[in-house]
């Protein structure tokens, strides 16, 4: 049964990560972010995973997307989450600046996978819900006999 919930959950939730991971940008969003340069650039890659049970660090959660770039850059990395916190250091300040000149910050996260996600979250919760009762209800259906 297990395998079941985790093939739906993939399956179903697959079509909004991909959509994530769409609304990061093909192109690098400044010059710095070359792929010859030590950030590098490239397209992003949604992926979807099952975790059941209890997480340390974030709480309870069944269903994780994670957007990283295809390749073994940086640059998506630091450029998705460049401003979100201010530091005490003027260090990136120039770069901080020209990504939210392009590409601003709503809110914390991020820029470009974490503003996407927001608007696709309740949906994605709506159906891993759907997912779950059904899942649990062939359970109980299994139980009862």
């Amino acid at each position: 049964m297990l395998k079941i919930l985790r093939k739906d959950l993939r399956t179903q939730i697959g079509p909004f990560a991909k959509q994530i991971a769409a609304a990061v940008p093909t192109t690098s969003p400044l010059s710095g972010f070359t792929r010859e340069s030590s950030y590098g650039w490239g397209p992003a890659k949604a992926r979807v995973s099952f975790t059941a049970g209890n997480s340390k660090k974030t709480g309870n959660h069944l269903v994780s997307i994670r957007v990283a770039p295809n390749n073994k850059t940086r640059g998506l990395y630091v450029a998705e989450r460049a401003g979100a916190k201010q530091g005490k250091n003027n260090r990136g300040k120039a770069m901080i600046r020209n990504l939210n000149d392009k590409y601003p910050m709503s809110g914390k996260g991020g820029r470009f996978a974490y503003s996407k996600f927001r608007l696709l979250r309740p949906d994605a919760i709506q159906i891993a819900k759907r997912i779950v009762n059904g899942a649990l209800s062939t359970i109980n259906k299994r139980l009862e006999l």
